[in-house]
């Protein structure tokens, strides 16, 4: 009997809580049957064990008729257990060979309508070829693929598992024959996903299939390039100016780059009103907003009421208060007492400290408030989560030599340390950066195609690094027209069309920077 002639046992597909609750608000029977037929094709009638939950099931019970290999698991939701339970399951081998066992499973982490099956094939020979442990793909995205674990493997798990599945591999891959599947072109700067796990992949999905039902692994760039509103579908992080002014002076801030005779300007809750109107209205997926711009938003009188309207959006995913935590935070620590757990693991706030150096703060920040915000910083972290406070050094020449003691001395109190880059703002700033970690081939810009940028008057900027060209104002005009004006600008970016963007892209190193 030929070693290579066998198939895989079953097809193993792991649903997390997350993606159950998306699908089960968003099924899609077309969706799902692409996925089963796929797997049919590749491998006719292999049993799919796939995990649910009991609101699922009743939709997936209608398919039954045309899958009738289908079993659903409504009580797991460990991958570890989920795994470990299939495993008992498996056939004996077949070929008996006390050196190896054949015997494996298909493995999804999701709903994959677009499985390539040349691709397919193509792994699984290769698994086959080399007597795989575990075959998978690091430049694959997810959703083309699966992965293809062996018994073998399966064996090897802990009873505990503290990390995911392909992390607790990733961290023994020495320990095992593996095959690496490499297939061009390498789109992994895309970061894309094709599972149905959210509404954006779901729709680019969809999007893809209607233009082609066959669509292959090949096509997909081509398709997008030709079309690129597909990939830029709505606005993931929005960066939202409620108040322009602020008491500092530091720096690197480009605050000194505007004009600030209107100063201040404190966004009304009618105007606030009008603009959260318009995110329910519009945007269908999650989202993240950053309350930062050009202004202090701790300084907004009614900044407390303005984070409670948006917490209530309805697909809002996190709220993030960039601060210099000088002004007004004995009400905001109040505000944050009277919080609910839920929405308090909404809040993300970043407190913007650079330095633990007194003087040093005084020479960046342009005023001494340095011992007072350490002092704030500890009353925030009695009254938050810690997945909530973020304490941010911004990457700078003056404080170089800090970066070690700064993250120190915040992870030993338990406080989250971001460090970020220094922006020059397209070289309008003096240079500061330490290093240059900008990739040498320039590709299309990140906050082009998934930002939305508002400042104080209700403008919608083309990127946060031109507050000059603006492509409406969410006071007077709809937001999905607004958006719609920036496919062209983005198209120009995927294109490598940088000269034609009205915005300082080719002086700018942002773009490969990533939100949300």
């Amino acid at each position: 009997m030929s070693r290579l002639n066998y198939t895989p046992s079953l097809a193993a597909v792991f649903l997390d809580q997350e993606t159950i609750s998306f699908l089960e608000q968003n099924f899609d029977v077309f969706l799902w049957k692409k996925f089963f037929y796929k797997i049919n094709e590749f491998c006719k009638d292999l049993p799919i064990y796939i995990t649910t939950s009991a609101k699922l099931q009743l939709n997936l019970e209608s398919l039954l008729s045309e899958f009738p290999y289908l079993t659903f698991d409504t009580e797991t939701n460990s991958e570890a257990t989920f795994l470990s339970k299939l495993a008992i399951t498996l056939p004996p081998s077949r070929f008996n060979d006390p050196d190896w066992d054949e015997v494996c499973i298909l493995y999804f982490k999701g709903i994959a309508p677009l499985l390539d099956h040349s691709l397919m094939m193509e792994s699984w020979d290769r698994h086959k070829k080399f007597f795989s442990q575990y075959s998978y793909s690091e430049n694959l995205p997810e959703g083309i693929i699966p992965t293809i674990i062996t018994r073998e493997f399966l064996s090897t798990l802990p009873d505990k598992l503290t990390t995911d599945v392909h992390s607790f591999f990733l961290k023994n891959i020495n320990q095992y024959d593996v095959d690496i599947f490499f297939v061009p072109p390498d789109l992994r700067q895309y970061r894309f996903d094709f599972r149905l796990n959210n509404f954006r992949n779901a729709k680019l999905i969809s999007n893809l299939l209607k233009l082609n039902e066959n669509i292959k692994y090949e096509e997909i760039l081509p398709t997008i390039q030709q079309s690129p509103n597909l990939y830029r579908s709505s606005p993931s992080y929005i960066e939202w100016e409620i108040y322009k002014g602020c008491e500092l002076s530091c720096v690197f801030c480009p605050r000194q780059l505007i004009d600030k005779e209107d100063e201040p300007i404190s966004l009304s809750t009618k105007n606030v009103k009008l603009i959260t109107e318009q995110f329910d209205k519009f945007l269908t997926s999650p989202f993240t907003i950053c309350l930062g711009g050009n202004g202090e938003p701790l300084l907004h009188k009614e900044i407390n009421e303005i984070i409670m309207s948006l917490l209530s959006l309805n697909h809002l995913q996190e709220l993030i208060i960039e601060s210099a935590l000088y002004q007004n935070v004995d009400p905001f620590i109040e505000f944050l007492v009277s919080l609910t757990e839920n929405q308090k693991s909404k809040l993300c706030i970043i407190i913007n400290m650079t330095t633990l150096k007194a003087d040093t703060y005084k020479k960046l920040y342009g005023k001494d408030h340095h011992a007072q915000i350490l002092k704030n910083i500890e009353r925030l972290k009695e009254v938050l989560p810690p997945s909530s406070l973020h304490v941010q050094m911004i990457k700078m020449i003056e404080v170089g030599d800090e970066v070690e003691s700064f993250f120190t001395f915040f992870e030993k109190k338990g406080i989250n340390v971001i460090l970020q880059k220094y922006n020059t703002f397209a070289g309008k700033l003096p240079e500061k950066r330490v290093s240059d970690l900008t990739p040498i081939h320039r590709d299309f810009c990140w906050h082009l195609n998934r930002d939305l940028v508002i400042d104080s008057n209700g403008n919608v900027q083309i990127c946060k690094q031109s507050s000059k060209e603006i492509l409406g104002n969410l006071f007077t005009e709809d937001l999905s027209s607004i958006w719609e004006r920036g496919h062209a600008f983005f198209s120009d970016s995927l294109h490598g069309n940088h000269d034609k963007i009205p915005a300082p892209c080719l002086n700018c190193d942002e773009w490969y920077t990533f939100n949300a």
